[in-house]
């Protein structure tokens, strides 16, 4: 098969990465999987072979000869094309039904599809999320990248994962630099000036912080900071109530700045989750849908019921810590590599008057740092790449009477367990989907000792 070759196949389910997926006759007999995104199980579509990818064609979706049942017009313009939303063309249900489908078959491979629970559906499908991350393409556009490309990107007029109002800041931004003759970041040739801007909504707070992401600071003159500021808090309502510079020297195609200078505000945003206010770094982690985070801190928070004393790995601001001391009353101690969370999850604590039930430290989770702690319940809530394997031993070494895993990446997790249930017992798996419009699902395993149960040990 040549590129741009065409091709005519019915899409018969979904990849692990959320492209639909058909199949073709390369010879006589002898059939091969094709991928192509934006497409809906149930779909006949033409596509174009673009590329391969680890053994896989990859095509790009031409035209619906026949619309599945759960295909539905989208309200995005950018939808099919920016990398944002992968599935905001299939319906709601549709989207609901996959994502516990693949957590239920992935776990059935270890025996364990009975404790998988159904999926606790998102309160809101679009408006949910709390950050974005726009980027600035060599050609000056400031949006996304196209789904599938570091160097192709979209122009975004308007994106509907936040709250209204970022149709006027991207506009803001592109004035700025023509403005004042500042060039677009080429992520090739590591030259220019704005790289990123960063919108972070409270949801519950009515805050929003945005973060111009740039090269050099020094390059951005005072007469252009201050007709930045007067566009976003006068135009024609106020847009932001924290504007900060953000600097970032290395080539890294990042959005997180090395430095930062407030020009606007704070130098951090405020959300409350559950009646819990918590401060946020603009480089910090926080879980991007504030309605469905309420939901997934009281499932981890109703399992360490009865707990003394909690191991929160990984623990950003405090977000799951914070929350078991107020509301379960247990000692806490938290452990993260970010050393501006850690500073905000002991000023979170305080603000919260928690602060002598938690402590927290920076480190690096493999560096064990923690393991001496006599905790009964363990919270790990790592990053899409999972844990360390010397985390995995040494919690498998300690076995505290709880283990709550929140995963963020459920395959991921599907690898890992298989080294904690030789001596825990999986008591319940709840995919809880924070992510509407995209093929991800956070879900929260829910693990008790097998010698605790024995009444070896105790809590």
């Amino acid at each position: 098969m040549k590129y741009g070759h065409k091709i005519n196949t019915q899409i018969h389910g979904y990849d692990e990465k959320g492209r639909g997926y058909g199949q073709i006759e390369i010879l006589p007999g002898e059939m091969r999987k094709v991928v192509t995104p934006f497409t809906a199980q149930g779909d006949e579509v033409v596509a174009v072979f673009a590329k391969r990818e680890y053994g896989l064609k990859i095509c790009k979706l031409d035209e619906i000869v026949k619309p599945s049942p759960d295909r539905i017009e989208t309200t995005c313009p950018h939808a099919g094309t920016c990398g944002g939303c992968l599935w905001q063309h299939i319906r709601y249900e549709a989207q609901l039904k996959e994502k516990e489908r693949g957590v239920r078959e992935l776990f059935d491979d270890l025996g364990l599809k009975e404790a998988v629970r159904p999926i606790i559906p998102a309160k809101k499908i679009l408006g949910y999320r709390n950050r974005m991350d726009f980027c600035v393409g060599w050609n000056g556009e400031v949006g996304l990248k196209e789904y599938g490309t570091w160097n192709k990107y979209v122009d975004v007029q308007e994106c509907q994962l936040l709250k209204s109002g970022v149709k006027d800041i991207l506009q803001t931004v592109r004035e700025l630099m023509k403005q004042f003759d500042l060039q677009p970041w080429d992520a090739k040739f590591h030259k220019g000036d704005v790289r990123y801007i960063v919108i972070r909504d409270g949801q519950n707070t009515n805050q929003r912080m945005v973060t111009i992401v740039v090269s050099d600071a020094s390059r951005i003159s005072k007469e252009a900071r201050v007709w930045l500021v007067e566009r976003l808090t006068t135009h024609p309502n106020p847009l932001i109530t924290s504007l900060l510079l953000g600097e970032l020297t290395k080539p890294t195609d990042l959005s997180l700045a090395e430095s930062f200078e407030v020009l606007v505000g704070n130098p951090w945003l405020e959300e409350s989750v559950n009646g819990i206010t918590y401060r946020i770094h603009p480089n910090s982690f926080f879980q991007t849908n504030s309605q469905m985070a309420a939901v997934l801190q009281d499932e981890v928070i109703s399992k360490i019921e009865g707990s003394k004393t909690l191991l929160d790995l990984y623990c950003g601001l405090g977000f799951f810590g914070i929350a078991a001391a107020k509301k379960q009353k247990i000692e806490v101690f938290g452990y993260e590599l970010d050393e501006e969370a850690i500073k905000l999850a002991a000023e979170n604590s305080a603000q919260n008057g928690v602060e002598d039930k938690c402590r927290f430290e920076s480190g690096k989770a493999e560096d064990l740092s923690w393991k001496e702690i006599k905790a009964d319940t363990v919270i790990v809530d790592p990053p899409r790449s999972g844990l360390h394997p010397r985390v995995i031993k040494a919690l498998s070494e300690m076995r505290p009477n709880k283990l709550i895993y929140v995963s963020c990446n459920y395959h991921r997790l599907k690898d890992e367990l298989p080294a904690f249930v030789q001596n825990y017992q999986v008591e319940s798996i709840q995919p809880i989907d924070l992510f509407p419009q995209t093929p991800h699902v956070e879900v929260v395993v829910t693990l008790r000792s097998l010698l605790r149960q024995e009444g070896v040990g105790g809590s």
